[in-house]
C-alpha cells in the first residue's frame, strides 16, 4: 500500500459528451499546441484530496456508498463556455453547467453527504491553465458556441494515485450510484430518458 495517496471524486457525463469535449480539446491543440488537460476525459470535479494517508477503509466506503445511494440522479444542462482567470495571467476555458435551484440543492446535498466545506462550481474543463496569449487565440472560437442538450449524471467516481510516484496515473477506485428514483421532481419524459440510457444525447455543440 502507498504511504500517501491522492483521491479525485468526480461526476462523469455520458460518452457522447466526452466525445464532443474531446473534439474541442483536439481542435484547441491544433491552434496552440499541447496543454495540460488535453488528454483528460470530460468530467465535473467534486473534490480533490492530495497527500492523504490511505483513508478509504471498508467501513468508510460502505457508509459513503449508503449515503450516496439515497440521492437521485441529477439532470444537468451545459450552457455555453466561460473561463477562469488564474495567477500570472493564466486562463482556463470550460463548458458551463446551468445553475438552477434544483441543481444548487442537489450539489448542496452532495457536499453534505461527502462533508465538503468548499464551494463547488460545476463545470467541465476544456483547456486548463494556458498563457493569456494562447487564450486570446482560442477564446474567439469558443465565446459564441452554445451547448443545447441536457445529460444525466447517475454515479460518483473516485480515482486514486500514489502521491509520491511522479509517474503515477489515476486509477478508478470506486463507483457509487445515485439510486433514489422517487420524488425527484423530474417530468415523465425526463425520467424515461434516464431509464432509456440517454440514447439521443448527440450533437451537443452547435
Amino acid at each position: 500500500m502507498s504511504i500517501y495517496e491522492d483521491y479525485l471524486m468526480l461526476l462523469s457525463p455520458p460518452e457522447t459528451v466526452k466525445h464532443e469535449i474531446a473534439r474541442y480539446k483536439k481542435a484547441s491543440a491544433r491552434l496552440i499546441g499541447n496543454f495540460k488537460s488535453m488528454d483528460s476525459p470530460a468530467h465535473i470535479s467534486v473534490q480533490h484530496l492530495e497527500r492523504q494517508k490511505p483513508f478509504m477503509a471498508d467501513k468508510n466506503l460502505e457508509l459513503m456508498e449508503q449515503a450516496l445511494n439515497t440521492m437521485p440522479p441529477v439532470l444537468l444542462h451545459m450552457d455555453g463556455f466561460a473561463h477562469f482567470t488564474h495567477l500570472h495571467n493564466r486562463m482556463t476555458i470550460y463548458a458551463t453547467i446551468r445553475t438552477t435551484p434544483a441543481t444548487d440543492e442537489w450539489f448542496n446535498t452532495l457536499k453534505k453527504k461527502l462533508r465538503i466545506k468548499k464551494n463547488i462550481i460545476p463545470h467541465i474543463t476544456v483547456v486548463r491553465d494556458i498563457p493569456e496569449k494562447d487564450f486570446d487565440t482560442l477564446w474567439p472560437h469558443f465565446r459564441h458556441k452554445k451547448l443545447v442538450e441536457p445529460f444525466w449524471v447517475k454515479e460518483l467516481t473516485i480515482l486514486k494515485r500514489d502521491t509520491l510516484d511522479a509517474f503515477a496515473k489515476w486509477d478508478k477506485f470506486k463507483v457509487f450510484e445515485f439510486k433514489n428514483m422517487t420524488g425527484t421532481g423530474y417530468t415523465r419524459d425526463e425520467l424515461e430518458l434516464l431509464r432509456a440510457g440517454d440514447p439521443d444525447q448527440i450533437n451537443l455543440f452547435i
